[in-house]
């Protein structure tokens, strides 16, 4: 008999893509409505013109932050920190500084997995060190 927390966690993790799923289709149709009304907005202006012509751009993910930006705030975060902080923390204190985590397209995830990039960077740098674990999360201070 399978485990009830393994049950537990894929049942939460295959609403969770469903509900991706969802998504991404409704913004798809939202997309296609969209393509469509320019194209007939174009044939308004010219019934001739051949929309295969018109290359597709190739769309590129949200750029959180600005060069050297996202290695300032987490020094700034840091520096005003009493403790040491988990790249959890750290993440969560600059997205809601940036007011990221009310916009419907921000990927947690991802912005912490940058963050994590960044902080990374700086310990190479010798600006910051990691100094032990919280369970699984690491824990970040300004280098002494």
């Amino acid at each position: 008999m399978a485990e009830t927390h393994v049950l537990s966690a894929l049942t939460k993790k295959r609403a969770e893509v469903s509900g991706e799923i969802k998504h991404y289709e409704e913004l798809l149709k939202k997309s296609k409505l969209s393509l469509q009304s320019i194209d007939q907005t174009i044939h308004l202006f010219d019934e001739s013109y051949d929309l295969r012509t018109i290359k597709a751009k190739r769309v590129h993910s949200e750029r959180y932050f600005k060069n050297g930006e996202a290695k300032t705030m987490i020094l700034d975060v840091l520096r005003t920190a009493t403790e040491p902080l988990s790249t959890n923390n750290i993440s969560k204190k600059i997205a809601l500084s940036r007011g990221f985590d009310n916009k419907e397209s921000f990927d947690l995830n991802r912005f912490q997995k940058m963050v994590f990039a960044s902080l990374e960077r700086c310990e190479n740098n010798g600006l910051i060190e990691r100094i032990g674990k919280d369970g699984l999360a690491i824990l970040w201070r300004i280098k002494a």
